[in-house]
């Protein structure tokens, strides 16, 4: 059972925008590693904070606190309260309690997510990745296809791209410019289609005339009897399974950062200087809050 530190954490994170650099440092740090609150002492946490032992006293006042040990009490009891036995070791909590009906469903959750990416990993047609990232590498243009269920993994993959590359783009939605794309494809081309079933109509439409262009198909499904799979060139496969109705998008959003990572590995430093470039274009059009 994880232990939640819920007070405590909300009260710094609200109190965080108005505190000083230096206590924005040590609050930064203590919503990271809360469990250390409860578990070490008020000098040993500021060590590893990197902060002198007053500030802690100086943040607990910032949040109306009278001392630091009267905000660290709010760590220990909410171990005390979620808890029937717990011991401090190390700096490491170790819980013993009774599992609720909401820690039940919340496990469910957490042991789907680690399965479906265990699935990916152990399961995956290594040959078929490594011939995905070279064809991405060696494209002329890349076109990320994902309707219905698979827009967000879609317009995920092409925002982290993007980025990076100059030559990734989102298959647009206005009619017009979506049959430019289309008519665009040629041989030396790659399109990343996402689809899983039920798999969208017009997904399956546009890596069929992609594939008809001489353009190279990823597809990135859920089962090999998908229709996705028949006209894709190199075929990835993803665990959609989740404890509720809907599916899991994890298995879909790691492999979009595998295949990413691994282009970006193979042009490090164009890629840098291109992620340079658009970070700092966003921040002079004051795309990122700042204050």
């Amino acid at each position: 059972m994880r232990v939640e530190f819920g007070e405590g954490a909300d009260l710094l994170t609200k109190a965080y925008p108005k505190l000083s650099r230096q206590l924005k440092k040590c609050a930064a740090y203590i919503l990271e590693h809360p469990s250390e609150v409860a578990t070490l002492s008020m000098r040993q946490l500021a060590a590893r904070a990197g902060v002198p032992p007053s500030t802690m006293n100086r943040l607990a006042r910032a949040i109306d606190f009278d001392t630091y040990d009267n905000f660290r009490a709010l760590y220990r009891d909410s171990i005390n309260e979620q808890a029937a036995g717990y011991s401090l070791e190390s700096g490491q909590v170790h819980v013993v309690a009774h599992e609720s009906e909401f820690d039940h469903a919340l496990n469910a959750f957490q042991q789907a997510a680690i399965t479906n990416i265990y699935t990916l990993f152990d399961h995956i047609d290594r040959t078929a990745l490594e011939r995905a990232v070279q064809s991405l590498t060696d494209a002329r243009t890349v076109l990320v296809v994902g309707m219905l269920a698979s827009e967000s993994s879609a317009n995920y993959l092409h925002h982290v791209a993007a980025t990076g590359f100059r030559n990734w783009h989102l298959l647009a939605r206005d009619s017009a410019e979506l049959s430019h794309q289309l008519e665009s494809l040629a041989p030396g081309d790659v399109v990343v289609c996402i689809a899983v079933e039920p798999c969208a109509a017009e997904a399956i439409r546009v890596a069929r005339r992609a594939r008809k262009a001489g353009a190279r198909v990823i597809g990135i499904t859920d089962r090999r009897t998908s229709p996705l799979a028949a006209c894709s060139n190199d075929i990835l496969l993803i665990s959609v399974h989740s404890p509720n109705i809907f599916p899991s998008h994890i298995g879909a959003t790691t492999l979009v950062e595998v295949l990413v990572g691994m282009v970006a590995a193979r042009n490090e430093r164009s890629v840098a200087e291109n992620i340079e470039r658009s970070e700092r274009s966003l921040r002079d059009m004051g795309k990122y809050w700042s204050e």
